[in-house]
């Protein structure tokens, strides 16, 4: 994972004269990022895109090419072997890549503090620090929000048991 400060530092370095030329950039911060769904969005996928890559890229090597030699010979090009063939076979790289990023996506906190300032696009955890206070904290309302928010990361790992069990046991097997 990059760190935050480093992927600013390149986007800046990439991109800074374009966004300055547009408006989106003033040198003080990011306008395209600051309080915006689409830049927090952005940051998520460019944080979570390089173990994806290394992890389909890995698992479409694995597939036999019998299984595409076949499609060929059947009269197959390459753009309806990937979009019939190796694409629906990539599920279940797909569902390792969702169990991987979604918890980590649910639970973020220093991100959202970041670049959020707005009360509408703040994320759960952080709506959870406010019941916190510098000399009190109301216990009773911040671990009724826990609970609360427990809830979809517990309803993920039921949908997806199976998954998160047969790749433990896998990784363990393979030691």
């Amino acid at each position: 994972m990059v760190p935050l400060f480093l992927e600013v530092t390149i986007l800046d370095k990439l991109l800074g004269d374009a966004l300055r030329s547009v408006g989106l950039f003033d040198g003080s911060d990011f306008r395209l990022f600051h309080n915006t769904r689409f830049g927090v969005l952005l940051i998520y996928i460019g944080s979570a895109l390089p173990v994806g890559i290394y992890l389909s890229t890995a698992f479409i090597k694995g597939i036999p090419d019998a299984i595409i030699e076949a499609a060929q010979i059947d009269g197959a090009g390459y753009y309806h072997i990937f979009w019939s063939i190796i694409l629906r076979m990539s599920a279940p790289i797909a569902v390792t890549m969702c169990i991987l990023n979604i918890p980590g996506l649910w639970n973020e906190f220093a991100l959202i503090n970041i670049l959020v300032s707005d009360a509408g696009l703040k994320s759960l955890p952080l709506g959870i620090f406010k019941f916190s206070g510098a000399l009190s904290s109301d216990y009773g309302k911040q671990f009724a929000a826990l609970v609360i928010g427990m809830f979809p990361m517990l309803a993920f790992y039921v949908a997806f048991r199976k998954q998160i069990t047969a790749g433990v046991a896998a990784g363990a097997m393979k030691g």
